[in-house]
């Protein structure tokens, strides 16, 4: 990228330029008169959050988001909470079920937790919009098992209610072009004052036009550019592998956030290191178009198939993996960054 450089007044027609603007802020000062600021109230804050919440028997729903109006540059988050008593065993909403409107960036499930007098179970979103409009957080149901009468074991769902957001493009409110300030008649000043003021002025400008010179010039002779720094793809991976380890999610119960981590993770490498934008493709999508790319080496299209599946069928089927299963994924996808990167190393040499 052009590096942009600090402007710099030299020779003559730097000197020229500072005359003419000496000459235009006295005749400013001197013949006009500042306009008034607006005097107008701030506008009330609408991005506030919205919660619904609706009960049923002993489980209640709540579905929030942290705003109700947001822009093209906010992320939306979106939080399901369901609260039981005790011995009332909940189902909650399947991953991603209903948010077709949205792009789900990341994803939390939170399993059950003990509070006052029952339990607690929590999902929460991180979505992103990409078009201005209104916007659906659909009704969520849970299932639920009320076990509290043995004899009489009920088996029901509770549903949320739905609620709109609203995203804004980042362009409204900013400039009106039918709207300028009113132009102000002429203002009499006494004669020898001004003149007392345009000299102070003057001398002002000039001073200040000195000290930005100087600045700009040892600025310019002293800016380096700094040296970029570019993390390897496969390095950038390992890093992201080793965090998801140490997190330990799979010993707290949270296998399908896992999951969707350890997947994800894969998906940026291949962005990273082969220019395929995998991140933001389904996986039915990304395996058809794969075959027709060359950038991703055949001997390792099959063995990433694979694994992407066997992600879907945790984050979206709702599969219970066994130990070794987790393990054994965990693996595809560090051997996956090994080999590619130990190819772009022979291939590099």
């Amino acid at each position: 990228m052009r590096e942009i450089q600090p402007v710099a007044f030299v020779g003559k027609r730097s000197a020229a330029w500072a005359v003419v603007l000496l000459a235009f802020c006295v005749a400013a000062l001197a013949g006009c008169e500042q306009a008034p600021q607006s005097s107008g109230e701030a506008t009330e804050d609408a991005s506030k959050p919205v919660v619904k919440t609706t009960v049923k028997g002993p489980v209640t729903i709540t579905v929030s988001a942290d705003k109700g109006e947001l822009s093209l540059a906010d992320r939306l988050h979106v939080t399901v909470e369901v609260t039981a008593e005790e011995n009332v065993d909940v189902e909650m909403p399947a991953f991603g079920e209903r948010f077709s409107e949205f792009s789900i960036r990341d994803f939390r499930d939170t399993p059950a937790e003990p509070i006052g007098g029952g339990r607690r179970w929590t999902q929460e979103y991180e979505l992103d919009v990409f078009l201005s409009g209104d916007y659906t957080v659909p009704e969520l149901t849970a299932m639920f098992t009320d076990r509290r009468d043995a004899d009489d074991i009920i088996e029901s769902g509770v549903t949320s209610e739905e609620f709109t957001v609203t995203v804004k493009s980042l362009m409204e409110g900013e400039f009106n072009p039918t709207e300028f300030a009113d132009i102000r008649g002429p203002v009499d000043l006494p004669m020898e004052r001004s003149r007392v003021w345009m000299w102070w002025v003057s001398g002002g400008l000039a001073a200040v036009a000195l000290a930005v010179l100087a600045v700009s010039m040892l600025m310019r002779r002293l800016r380096r550019p700094a040296p970029e720094i570019v993390i390897p793809a496969h390095e950038w991976a390992f890093e992201r592998l080793q965090a998801l380890i140490d997190e330990r999610l799979v010993e707290k119960g949270q296998v399908h956030e896992f999951y969707f981590r350890l997947s994800m993770i894969v998906r940026e490498y291949i962005e990273r290191r082969f220019g395929l934008s995998a991140a933001e493709w389904t996986t039915e999508e990304f395996l058809v178009y794969v075959q027709r790319d060359p950038r991703l080496p055949a001997d390792y299209r099959t063995m990433l198939g694979e694994f992407l599946l066997a992600c879907d069928m945790v984050k979206f089927a709702l599969y219970e993996p066994e130990a070794v299963e987790i393990e054994r994924a965990f693996n595809a996808a560090r051997d996956f960054v090994d080999q590619t990167a130990d190819r772009q190393e022979r291939q590099a040499a």
